[in-house]
Order: structure tokens, then C-alpha cells, then sequence
């Protein structure tokens, strides 16, 4: 009797084990999809941002993001200006803008839809501190310019925090004090450049 009871404590257990290690399996894919999830739900952001390279802060400012790939982003010296095709990088300082067409496999370009979507696709997942962390790297073929890209996940299904290895040096992005749906005039991701500044179209 004792027997027979062993033996079934030893099947749930190792059915147990079973379901836990393919509930590990299956994590980064299921925390991939609830970031994904929630992701489909914001049509506009507002964030403030840091990003570092080499891990010296290079610019930190407010960021304003609108579907498809729109983005705003005011810092000390520069705003830059996306409509999703064209980007200009205005130089307050020196009244000069660039105007480039946006290249999105410049690993210092961040787009939120390419984290989500596009760079998962061709990465394998994994993850790291309970879930939090997820760890997205390049299979053999991808043409993406980093070894390892990591995505930091909070509560509430938004990313804090991303850092790329490998892509020359390694670049680290912060952000925090997220404001979600907010009404975002398509005309603030359109610069118009002001009077008497010099431009550099390389279009």
C-alpha cells in the first residue's frame, strides 16, 4: 500500500516537473506576446528618455511617439523630428538641421514597433530574472547589427529599459514616466525649420 502510494507521489511529481519546465519554455514567447498585447493597445506615448553609449549618457530629453514610427524627441541641444520616412535633427545651438530618410538598421535608430515585432522574429527568446528580462538573440542569417538585445519589462507590460551588445558599442536605453493615448497632433512629428537656419537635406 505504502508501495502504490509512493509511486504516485513519484508521477505527480514528475508531472509537476513536467508542466514547470514547459511553463519555463514557454515564458519568453508568452511575455513576448503580452508586450505585443499591450503594445497593439497604444496609439501615442510620451516618455522621458536617456540613452547611453559605451555607458556615457549621450542624450536624455521627452519623447513623444505616435503610430506608425512617428516620434518627437526634445533634448538639451537637438530636437529630432520623425514622420515615420523623414528624420531632422535640428541643432538649437548652432540654427542648422539635417534631414536624413530614416534608416532603421542603424542600431542607434529605436523604433518601439521594431523591438515588438520585427527584431523578435528573427531572434531566439529567452529571458532572465523571472520573466522580466527578456533576451531576444540574432539567428544565424539575421542581418542585425547587435549580439544581444535585452528588454527590461515592467508590471504594466511596458518597457523600461533596453540595451543593445554588440553594435559597436553597447547602447542603453531608460525610460520612464510613461503617459499612454494621449492626443498627439500629427503635425508635432513635421518640422518646419526656422528662419535663417541652415539646412542640410542628404535625402
Amino acid at each position: 500500500m505504502k508501495r502504490r502510494k509512493l509511486e504516485i507521489l513519484n508521477k505527480i511529481l514528475l508531472l509537476f516537473l513536467f508542466i514547470s519546465i514547459n511553463l519555463a519554455a514557454q515564458e519568453p514567447e508568452q511575455r513576448l506576446k503580452t508586450l505585443q498585447d499591450k503594445f497593439e493597445k497604444i496609439n501615442s506615448l510620451s516618455v522621458d528618455i536617456v540613452q547611453k553609449s559605451g555607458g556615457a549618457e549621450v542624450l536624455s530629453g521627452k519623447l513623444l511617439y505616435k503610430k506608425e514610427n512617428k516620434f518627437h524627441l526634445d533634448i538639451k541641444n537637438n530636437l529630432i523630428v520623425s514622420d515615420g520616412n523623414s528624420i531632422w535633427n535640428f541643432n538649437k545651438k548652432e540654427n542648422k538641421i539635417i534631414i536624413n530618410t530614416v534608416d532603421e538598421s542603424d542600431p542607434s535608430y529605436f523604433s518601439f514597433s521594431t523591438f515588438v515585432y520585427e527584431y523578435p522574429s528573427q531572434c531566439y527568446l529567452s529571458s532572465e530574472d523571472n520573466g522580466e528580462v527578456l533576451v531576444l538573440t540574432p539567428k544565424a542569417g539575421s542581418d542585425l547589427n547587435f549580439v544581444k538585445a535585452k528588454l527590461w519589462i515592467n508590471k504594466d507590460d511596458l518597457v523600461t529599459r533596453v540595451e543593445l551588445e554588440g553594435a559597436g558599442s553597447d547602447i542603453e536605453i531608460l525610460f520612464s514616466n510613461y503617459r499612454l493615448n494621449q492626443s498627439l497632433a500629427d503635425s508635432r512629428f513635421i518640422f518646419s525649420p526656422p528662419e535663417g537656419s541652415t539646412i542640410i537635406d542628404l535625402r
